[in-house]
């Protein structure tokens, strides 16, 4: 059995109408789910760092250890050379001793200024292991007040959003699959997630663009779907909407003042 456009008109708008309501209770949360998800995300990135710079750290006191490892066995090489050089036998044998210990001494000398430079880095990295561990601890803060905060307010509404998700289900059942998807592209393009219009007014009521006699005539008589000229959203007359009052308001005050005027002469 074919679904007339009137029907499928009523059922578009329905999805609408809740669609519209879910989404003012989402309003409602405000931004507190994308700060919640940026917290998230800044948080794992500076775990991450933190994680990093621990490795740095570690991995620079583990040459440090290397280098007075190094220290040691040179002082026990020099300790070894005065020995010998106390039981020297010739010169050129004195000489090739003392070379040697030079050499140890100086080894001596730039492991301990490698240990100056990587103790200096790793007191620069601390600090920045320090700052990035207090804007984690409060990152920390914020997201755990920003969840119970979110936690209270889904809590609220957790029960009016169960079952305007059931009735949009049952709503969105029964919508022609190919409405169903121009109805998700348009809305997905809409700031405001409207996609069916109501007319108010003789104009479109997503962007209030004014709608020809015509083409006003066309809608109401529903026998294709139309859409606003001006920006795409699927346009419902007063009979589908249930809003005649709205775009008539001005006239039965019209009228009426004229009526009293006429009364009165």
């Amino acid at each position: 059995m074919d679904v007339t456009i009137e029907k499928n008109l009523q059922d578009l708008w329905k999805v609408q109408q809740i669609d519209s309501r879910i989404d003012a209770i989402r309003a409602v949360m405000g931004e507190l789910p994308m700060e919640v998800a940026d917290l998230e995300d800044e948080i794992a990135g500076l775990e991450t760092r933190v994680e990093h710079i621990q490795g740095e750290v570690a991995e620079l006191k583990s040459e440090i250890s290397n280098k007075k490892n190094a220290i040691k066995d040179f002082q026990a090489l020099i300790e070894k050379y005065d020995d010998q050089l106390n039981n020297i036998k010739n010169s050129r044998e004195y000489d090739a001793i003392s070379k040697e210990k030079e050499i140890a001494g100086l080894e001596i000398l730039s492991a301990e200024k490698k240990i100056k430079d990587l103790t200096a880095q790793i007191e620069a990295k601390s600090e920045v292991l320090t700052a990035t561990e207090e804007s984690l601890d409060s990152k920390r803060k914020d997201i755990e007040f920003k969840k119970s905060e979110l936690g209270e307010i889904e809590k609220e509404n957790e029960e009016e959003l169960e079952k305007l998700g059931k009735e949009r289900d049952a709503a969105a059942k029964k919508l022609d699959e190919r409405y169903h998807r121009a109805y998700h592209r348009i809305r997905e393009n809409m700031k405001n997630g409207v996609a069916v219009a109501a007319i108010v007014r003789n104009s479109c009521g997503g962007c209030f663009g004014k709608i020809p006699p015509q083409r006003h005539s066309d809608i109401r008589a529903h026998y294709k779907i139309i859409d606003c000229e001006f920006c795409g959203r699927i346009l419902v007359d007063e009979h589908i909407s249930g809003i005649k009052a709205q775009n008539e308001e001005d006239k039965p005050k019209t009228t009426r003042r004229k009526m009293r005027l006429t009364a009165t002469k």
